[in-house]
């Protein structure tokens, strides 16, 4: 039984924009609770709701609102949040400035706390790789905002398509990217931008 139709309402149409990174967080550690045995053996749906809510941290009549909310918001996506996220990201990069070189997006939910986004494309400058970079970065911080961490890879512009070795790469936390304006990267990319990835290397282009 779905926790909307627990409370006796449908669950409105939901899009993978609108689902947070605590939304995601408490649907997975919601479904994973109620195979527990502790939580399978209770009859009681709400009573099921209310252990799940406490343990994961979230107390109170608020908590369990809270819970509810998220797992209704993600069962109304009408599809896996990884792969709705994926195409998302695909779709918003075919319209940016990598249009046409986009390689891979991967979005990674093992862990639920903490959903990392994988995007390899096909550099084309080594002076646009940190714009190129900026801009896919803010992209998905601001289109999928479940995601946490955002990991960068862009390989020689005269690669083959499943060439592993990249030549640009970096790691970029979902909070920072946000700081990213796409209006201002020609201006700020490399000498403000670049100083929030992380892990950054560098070969030649």
């Amino acid at each position: 039984m779905t926790l909307a139709l627990l409370i006796g309402a449908p669950a409105a149409a939901s899009d993978i924009s609108e689902i947070t990174k605590d939304d995601f967080h408490g649907y997975s550690y919601y479904q994973t609770a109620l195979e527990h045995p502790k939580i399978a053996k209770i009859s009681s749906d709400k009573k099921k709701l209310r252990l799940i809510a406490k343990d994961l941290g979230w107390r109170g009549k608020k908590g369990r609102k809270r819970l509810s909310a998220a797992v209704e918001k993600v069962e109304a996506l009408g599809g896996s949040a990884d792969a709705l996220a994926q195409k998302l990201i695909e779709t918003e990069l075919a319209k940016s400035r990598i249009k046409g070189r986009l390689l891979k997006v991967t979005v990674d939910t093992r862990a639920s706390d903490h959903v990392i986004a994988y995007v390899r494309w096909r550099g084309s400058k080594r002076k646009n790789a940190v714009k190129e970079a900026s801009e896919i970065a803010s992209i998905v911080a601001t289109k999928v905002p479940m995601v946490s961490t955002i990991s960068l890879g862009a390989i020689h512009p005269k690669a083959a398509e499943n060439a592993t070795k990249l030549v640009w790469s970096a790691k970029i936390s979902a909070d920072s990217a946000a700081n990213i304006s796409t209006s201002r990267i020609d201006d700020y990319a490399d000498r403000l931008y670049k100083r929030l990835f992380e892990e950054v290397t560098t070969l030649p282009f």
